[in-house]
């Protein structure tokens, strides 16, 4: 592994998206290694061949990381990604999802910020999402700033580069049950004046399935509501 000073890590939960994580790893690869990072991929518990693809795709590459574990939701999915990069001592920490809904060209924007914030976040100004989803962030984005009077565009995105320092002091504040590590970490970063947003492209979800429908929208909230209110105590 790398000991570059600007070493990177790219975290990217999955979950049965056999249709497309060939093609997603693949991008992400090519990022890898042009940035001198790796990949390390949480298997959530996937039932269908995404954990057969990711492990003969790491078998060709050692910049593919793949960690397997039983089935918790999004949420802790990233947060053992999170706690293994920093195990390896990643300086820099990037986390994207496998849905395909990115585009890796627009990873440098947020690579050229790193050294003035402790986050950097893509911003979708035009976003193809279900309602939902879009509900979510807007409530997201009102509760940040009732409660912490702090304006995050998009405080949930799934696109977003965390200086690893920055990611080790937070991180041991949040569970590795949280529904929304993301979230809290977003929070800290905009009570810090450490976060930056950039635009980001994005496109319409073409295979797999979009987690929250099988969890009810008021029970997340709720939930995330409640993580938010005790993160507010300990921060």
């Amino acid at each position: 592994m790398s000991t570059n000073k600007n070493n990177l890590a790219i975290i990217i939960p999955v979950f049965n998206e056999q249709d497309i994580i060939e093609k997603v790893i693949n991008d992400w690869l090519f990022v890898a290694k042009k940035f001198d990072g790796f990949i390390i991929v949480i298997n959530d518990g996937s039932s269908d061949n995404s954990l057969k693809i990711l492990n003969k795709i790491s078998k060709k590459n050692n910049r593919l990381m793949v960690t397997n574990k039983k089935n918790s939701g999004h949420g802790p999915s990233v947060y053992t990604g999170y706690k293994i990069a920093l195990k390896k001592k990643f300086n820099f920490i990037f986390q994207v999802d496998s849905d395909d809904q990115f585009f890796s060209k627009d990873f440098n924007k947020l690579w050229l910020l790193r050294d003035e914030n402790s986050l950097i976040l893509g911003f979708r100004k035009k976003r193809y999402d279900s309602f939902h989803r879009l509900i979510i962030t807007r409530i997201l984005k009102i509760l940040n700033l009732i409660i912490f009077r702090k304006l995050v565009p998009d405080v949930n995105i799934p696109y977003r580069l965390i200086g690893g320092e920055f990611l080790k002091k937070n991180l041991k504040f949040i569970s590795s049950k949280s529904l929304a590590p993301n979230i809290l970490i977003s929070i800290k970063a905009a009570k810090d004046k450490k976060i930056k947003s950039v635009v980001v492209s994005h496109k319409e979800r073409l295979t797999g399935m979009v987690w929250i429908v099988k969890f009810n929208l008021i029970k997340f909230m709720f939930k995330v509501f409640i993580e938010i209110i005790s993160f507010k105590k300990i921060i």
